[in-house]
């Protein structure tokens, strides 16, 4: 991931941008992806020239706002062949959140602080998108 100011909206994209400038040229990191940090108050706009299969979207910023925009963020990742990841997912209900928004990845600290979380949190994150599914089907 690319550096960024948490909660920082768009003075963080401002930070992110000088970075990934520096990260690109770096002969070590030719083939390495970049994530850049998306958060409160950013809109795909503000990120899409950005974006490219070796820069994609890592979803941050507060929980509500997170959720409520995580399917619009993979998408735009998607369309420009890169990847869109989501951070703080410790519930089954956001791994289930996640793949229905069609993310492409997620972390969350959650098990390594409370060991019994895991075996729920693996078992959600082995189940498939069953509504989304559905939904195709029915659109079919």
């Amino acid at each position: 991931m690319v550096p960024d100011i948490v909660m920082g909206g768009l003075a963080s994209l401002q930070f992110t941008r000088g970075w990934l400038d520096r990260l690109r040229r770096r002969r070590t990191l030719s083939g390495a992806t970049f994530l850049i940090a998306v958060q409160n108050g950013m809109k795909p706009e503000h990120v899409r020239g950005l974006l490219d299969p070796r820069v994609g979207i890592f979803v941050g910023g507060d929980t509500r706002w997170k959720l409520a925009t995580m399917a619009q963020w993979a998408r735009l990742a998607h369309a420009h062949g890169a990847v869109c990841h989501v951070g703080r997912v410790n519930s089954a209900r956001r791994i289930r959140l996640c793949a229905a928004a069609g993310v492409d990845s997620f972390d969350g600290s959650g098990v390594s602080r409370f060991a019994s979380a895991l075996p729920p949190l693996d078992l959600a994150r082995r189940q498939g998108d069953v509504e989304g599914w559905l939904a195709r089907r029915i659109a079919q």
